[in-house]
C-alpha cells in the first residue's frame, strides 16, 4: 500500500517536472534561457504534481482542482518566500 502511494507520488512529481520544464522552454529563448527561473518552474511543477500523485488524480482532476483552490499560486507564493530568505550567494 504504501508503495504504491510512494510510486503515484514520484510519478506525479516527475511528470509534473517535465511538463513544467517544458512549458518553460515553450516560453523562453536560447538567449534568454535562465537555468535559475527553470529549475524553480521545474520544482513547482514537481510539487504540484507529488501532490496528484499522492491523491491518485487524473491530470484533467488535478487541473480542475488546481484551478479551484488557486493551487499553482499558492506554491508559487511559497516557493519566492523560501527563495527570499535563503543565503545570498
Amino acid at each position: 500500500m504504501l508503495g504504491e502511494v510512494v510510486k503515484g507520488v514520484l510519478l506525479g512529481a516527475v511528470s509534473g517536472a517535465i511538463i513544467a520544464f517544458t512549458g518553460y522552454l515553450k516560453s523562453s529563448t536560447v538567449e534568454k534561457f535562465n537555468w535559475k527561473k527553470a529549475r524553480q518552474t521545474i520544482i513547482v511543477g514537481a510539487v504540484i504534481g507529488g501532490i496528484g500523485g499522492y491523491f491518485g488524480w487524473t491530470y484533467e482532476r488535478a487541473e480542475e482542482w488546481a484551478s479551484n483552490m488557486g493551487i499553482l499560486v499558492l506554491v508559487e507564493q511559497i516557493k519566492k518566500a523560501i527563495i527570499r530568505r535563503l543565503p545570498k550567494k
